[in-house]
């Protein structure tokens, strides 16, 4: 009795002698088997699994995956079955190439003898072994996913020849390729499905963060958020810069884990003399995944930190001695510029990041920019307030003498000068997330009084009866060098404060400026005692509260330093700025 046939040359045969049924059943059984490939395995193995599947049973000898690669538009090496891999290339040409033509044209491409065939270069990687060849296109489904979808060509090949495929040898083994795509977006959504519960963890986390830590700026959050990253992704070294604002330097602001590591905190890097950061925050090199790097718009790898071009020859060695096997960076924008960058290192037993870890960790990033935007907006709302009342305030007024036929023309103007103004700073504040404008050089005295005049309107408004409000001296002439938005902010925060923080039973808000020849101050007291221990962190700028983050960050930008005294039933902010020599 004859066996039953498992391979196509074998179905063929048993057709010729028993009929087409035993043929159908054996073609079936094949197919089932490539569908009950797990998708739960890395995409190689996928792809291993299923070109043993095909090759045993087309009867063929190897079979090689090869994919577009859309950044370098060339076929890139994914994978082989019973081919030696160390002998084909990692990326070949798409015009030029069997698989290109599979990818370009959509179709099979069939090769009777691969060593007369000019379109198939590489016959070092076949002499002796293969002899023809049948191409066939591969798919991957997007899905849910943007973009295009993923194409490739799966050769098989086959040790006999010069040899003609039939129709039948070809349609077969296009099926059966359309089952592996079937497979692989199975596998797709898999991977989507568990990446996006890791995103939705990851936002969730990090908006719990933001909402508990007012005014917070990146390095507190990357320290946050990076040991809760560490539960769902294997980090085990990460660090983050700071590029400077032409872009030519970055800092080491901080780095994971903060004990026992080898990161150099504050140390800076001219981006002109290490390649690899240049690349990172700048772009400006060809994308494409390549032999040591990947250089895409979202991320730079660094596969092999040893070889790579980008390397320089101290980060060489230092990858050495600290078992560093690949390094992932993520550059962070804001406003189309890159600002920070995050990177990662694959150490010791970890050889490197997958794609999954990739996406993860450009997501992080993606959503650590965001919650930055969205914390600079809400500083700006929560410096609207008092200029809004003002406003609302100075017009009422206006609109009252109209009314009555005051004829008090100076004053109205007066009025109508202050909704202008303060109307043109709010549209100012609302179209910059980034409202540190170029320094001018500006009278103390004339801003501070400008914005007493504010803060007493925004106390009228709100009826505030208790408050007394004094202006102490205010010197002419003395001129610091600032962003006067800048400046305005600080005084309106501390001016918001000190309104807040005077007891119900009555007290009072003075404001003042002077010199002491080097600087120049601005004072602003408040009845009302702040505990000793809030004093220190003050004084410490560990403050959370969001004005006088504000406060802390700006006088830190103007070069200046934010003091206070708390005496018995007194508070004292003092702002002292450099002068303005020029």
């Amino acid at each position: 009795m004859r066996a039953v046939p498992h391979s196509l040359p074998e179905i063929l045969e048993t057709v010729e002698e028993n009929g087409f049924p035993w043929a159908l059943d054996c073609v079936f059984d094949t197919f089932n088997k490539l569908m009950e490939i797990d998708p739960e395995q890395s995409w190689k193995r996928i792809l291993h699994d299923a070109s043993e599947i095909i090759v045993d049973f087309l009867g063929a000898d190897a079979a090689t995956i090869r994919l577009h690669e859309p950044y370098l538009n060339r076929m890139i090496s994914f994978g082989s079955y019973q081919f030696a891999e160390e002998l084909r290339e990692d990326a070949i040409g798409l015009d030029d190439t069997i698989a290109g033509k599979v990818v370009s044209l959509g179709t099979s491409q069939t090769v009777s003898d691969i060593l007369e065939c000019t379109e198939y270069h590489n016959k070092q990687a076949v002499r002796h072994r293969y002899r023809s060849l049948l191409a066939v296109p591969l798919i991957i489904e997007r899905y849910l996913e943007e973009g295009d979808n993923v194409l490739g060509a799966l050769q098989i090949y086959f040790a006999d020849g010069p040899r003609e495929f039939t129709k039948v040898e070809i349609k077969v083994a296009e099926m059966m390729a359309q089952r592996v795509s079937y497979v692989l977006a199975r596998k797709r959504i898999i991977d989507m499905k568990r990446v996006n519960k890791k995103k939705e963890w990851l936002v969730g986390k990090l908006f719990s963060k933001i909402s508990l830590e007012k005014g917070i700026k990146m390095k507190e959050l990357f320290g946050l958020m990076v040991e809760e990253l560490a539960d769902i992704i294997r980090i085990q070294s990460c660090s983050l810069f700071t590029i400077s604002g032409d872009g030519k330097q970055a800092t080491l602001e901080t780095g994971y884990p903060e004990t026992g590591s080898y990161h150099t905190i504050g140390k800076v890097f001219d981006l002109a003399e290490h390649p690899y950061l240049l690349t990172a925050v700048m772009g400006d090199r060809p994308l494409g995944d390549f032999e040591n790097e990947r250089i895409y718009p979202s991320y730079l790898l660094i596969k092999n930190p040893r070889a790579s071009s980008l390397m320089t020859d101290e980060l060489k060695e230092f990858s050495s001695n600290h078992d560093i096997n690949s390094i992932l960076y993520i550059p962070l924008r804001i406003d189309d510029r890159v600002r920070h960058l995050l990177v990662f290192d694959a150490l010791e037993k970890r050889r490197f990041f997958s794609d999954e870890d990739i996406e993860i960790l450009t997501f992080f990033g993606k959503e650590l920019t965001q919650a930055l935007e969205i914390e600079r907006l809400d500083d700006i709302l929560h410096d609207f307030k008092n200029p809004a009342i003002a406003i609302a305030g100075f017009a009422r007024r206006v609109r009252a003498m109209i009314v009555s036929n005051v004829n008090e023309t100076d004053q109205m103007l007066k009025f109508v000068d202050v909704v202008i103004q303060e109307g043109m700073r709010l549209q100012e504040m609302a179209m910059s997330l980034y409202p540190v404008a170029r320094p001018e050089s500006v009278d103390l005295a004339e801003v501070a009084t400008q914005r007493f005049l504010i803060n007493r309107e925004a106390i009228s408004e709100q009826r505030l009866c208790h408050i007394e409000l004094e202006v102490g001296e205010m010197p002419k002439g003395i001129m610091v060098m600032v962003s006067r938005l800048a400046l305005e902010r600080v005084m309106d925060n501390l001016l918001t404060n000190a309104t807040k923080a005077i007891p119900q039973t009555g007290g009072y808000l003075t404001i003042g400026v002077g010199s002491d020849g080097a600087s120049a101050i601005l004072e602003i007291a408040n009845t009302g005692r702040i505990p000793e221990d809030e004093v220190e962190r003050i004084r410490s700028a560990d403050d959370k509260g969001r004005g006088l983050n504000i406060v802390h960050r700006f006088v830190s930008m103007m070069g200046g330093r934010v003091e206070v005294d708390a005496e018995l039933d007194q508070t004292t902010f003092r702002i002292v700025l450099p002068l303005d020599q020029s």
